[in-house]
């Protein structure tokens, strides 16, 4: 970090926004430009606190990956959409996505979170599974084969 004062106090106003919650480098970044710190000011005050682990997009993507599971679970491009608007760095929503399940499997956990008891009661509503599955993010072709796939446990 530079020896730049104005740096400082964005360091010490981010770390008082912060306290012991879990943002991303993004949402800091954002909230110093908003509280009025120059663009410069607001990268470096994050690089900062970065290197020194006091923000971890990691962890922060975990935090956004755990409410978009069980019965809310989405897709691949979904879930790296929700993680850039949650200010994770893209490099790192990038490993997390490659990181996941694919997105039949993941679909299939969607329907299993869902709707609970045996295939057989489930075999003639096809169609209410895909429509969930695309409010999810996925594809009519993903949708049909998580659906076999459902059906088949």
């Amino acid at each position: 970090m530079s020896d730049n004062s104005t740096t400082k106090e964005a360091v010490t106003c981010a770390i008082r926004h912060i306290g012991t919650g879990v943002y991303s480098s993004g949402k800091i970044k954002v909230y110093l430009l908003q509280k009025g710190y120059s663009e410069a000011d607001a990268i470096s005050a994050v690089k900062h606190l970065v290197d020194t682990g006091y923000i971890d997009d990691m962890r922060a993507s975990r935090k956004v990956l755990t409410a978009r599971s069980d019965k809310k679970q989405e897709s691949r491009q979904y879930i790296y959409k929700r993680l850039l608007e949650a200010g994770i760095d893209p490099d790192i929503a990038d490993d997390i996505t490659a990181s996941l399940g694919s997105d039949v499997d993941t679909c299939v956990s969607l329907f299993e979170a869902n709707y609970p008891g045996t295939a057989s009661d489930y075999s003639d509503r096809e169609e209410e599974f895909i429509k969930l599955a695309k409010l999810r993010g996925y594809n009519l072709e993903c949708a049909r084969s998580a659906f076999r796939k459902f059906l088949e446990r």
